[in-house]
């Protein structure tokens, strides 16, 4: 998904967010945090932990164009690769290698 502000601002006035509108609110939110503080993406390191409900990690190293997220949700992890411009599941991008 492609990172909007708009998104975000829609997200942000819905409140009540089903599970799958969590994570994304969180990622796209992870994402506008790098915009808001005009960080240079690829020479930053993310080593981000969100606990409660929806725990998350957002882990990059510098000169990395991508980084991992991870979100455990009732014992299952689920992956992500983002960078400042979007996300994506990393599922998704394996299954173009088959």
């Amino acid at each position: 998904m492609k990172y909007s502000e708009i998104e975000v601002k829609k997200m942000l006035k819905k409140g009540d967010l089903n599970l799958e509108d969590q994570i994304k609110f969180n990622i796209l939110n992870f994402i506008r945090t790098i915009y808001f503080n005009e960080l240079d993406f690829i020479e930053s390191s993310f080593g981000t932990e969100f606990f409660g409900e929806l725990p998350m990690t957002f882990q990059k190293k510098p000169g990395q164009v991508m980084g991992l997220i991870t979100a455990t949700i009732d014992g299952e992890v689920w992956k992500y690769v983002f960078n400042n411009k979007g996300y994506e599941p990393l599922e998704d991008l394996l299954e173009l290698g088959k």
